[in-house]
């Protein structure tokens, strides 16, 4: 399975889980029990998450008991994984392909790098920001790694704030038509005749309403909030083509931000979107 084929389960991001990407070497198990969950634990404390269900959790490769076999699980994880955490000591050829595929595919807001005091990075990492924790204290490095974790998983939040706002801003009264009578689906199938679907809508709508619909979809989909899916299912030797509208990942997340749907909502459609519709 390489990277390029693969296709991932789950269509958005986990917003609670931190991927390490590490050796698994017995020698390593203080670097993850007691520097990186204790820095976790320690951040959900900074970030006041008190509840299971909105704490960070982190996850090795070798925890996950799930049926994909081990190099998927680690794909999974890289493109699903809000923060990915790479350890560089000892400069692992694992590790160091693993973070190259996160580099090329995810933004790099959503990683953090650390390694041993004194580390000396290969040539085509040196520039790369990392965390230098110490191995003669693992509780002081723990405490001022958590400071990291939280400035990471903050400054993704406000980059995606950024971008909704943004989406926010560009759109006019015929895309927010679409919104207002479309949000509480999180996708809506279109009729294959269009005329038939321009009698129909515009019977219930009024004159020209039809065409405002559309412009909207037009423009919601040109800012990458809506996504055109397409199934073609034969039929007597013929084969008919169904079209629908799905709310992307940035599309649900304006419709979150206007209050349009509940997080309930918005963490069902995260798991039941196609994957080209993330957004």
């Amino acid at each position: 399975m390489y990277p390029y084929n693969f296709i991932k389960q789950l269509r958005s991001i986990n917003h609670r889980k931190i991927f390490v990407v590490m050796p698994l070497a017995v020698n390593y198990n203080n670097i993850y029990k007691i520097l990186i969950k204790g820095a976790v634990d320690e951040a959900n404390k900074i970030l006041n998450f008190k509840k299971d269900e909105e704490k960070l959790f982190c996850i090795r490769a070798d925890d996950d008991v799930t049926t994909r076999t081990g190099w998927e699980k680690v794909l999974e994880h890289l493109t699903s994984a809000r923060i990915v955490i790479g350890v560089l000591t000892d400069k692992n050829p694992n590790v160091f392909y693993e973070l190259g595929i996160a580099h090329s595919t995810q933004p790099i807001e959503r990683q953090l790098l650390i390694a041993n005091k004194g580390f000396d990075p290969a040539f085509d990492t040196k520039d790369l920001i990392y965390y230098e924790y110490d191995d003669s204290d693992l509780a002081y490095s723990m405490r001022e790694f958590a400071k990291w974790i939280v400035e990471v998983f903050r400054s993704y939040d406000i980059e995606k704030e950024r971008v909704i706002k943004k989406a926010r801003m560009v759109l006019g009264p015929f895309a927010f038509e679409v919104i207002m009578k479309s949000s509480k689906f999180s996708h809506f199938a279109i009729h294959s005749d269009k005329e038939e679907w321009k009698k129909d809508y515009e019977k219930n709508e009024g004159q020209g309403a039809f065409e405002r619909f559309i412009f909207g979809i037009q423009i919601l989909c040109d800012h990458k909030l809506l996504g055109l899916n397409t199934i073609s299912k034969p039929n007597e030797g013929k084969v008919n083509v169904e079209f629908s509208y799905y709310w992307t990942s940035l599309g649900n997340d304006v419709l979150y931000m206007m209050e349009l749907i509940s997080e309930d909502e918005l963490l069902k459609r995260r798991k039941e979107l196609p994957a080209f519709f993330e957004g």
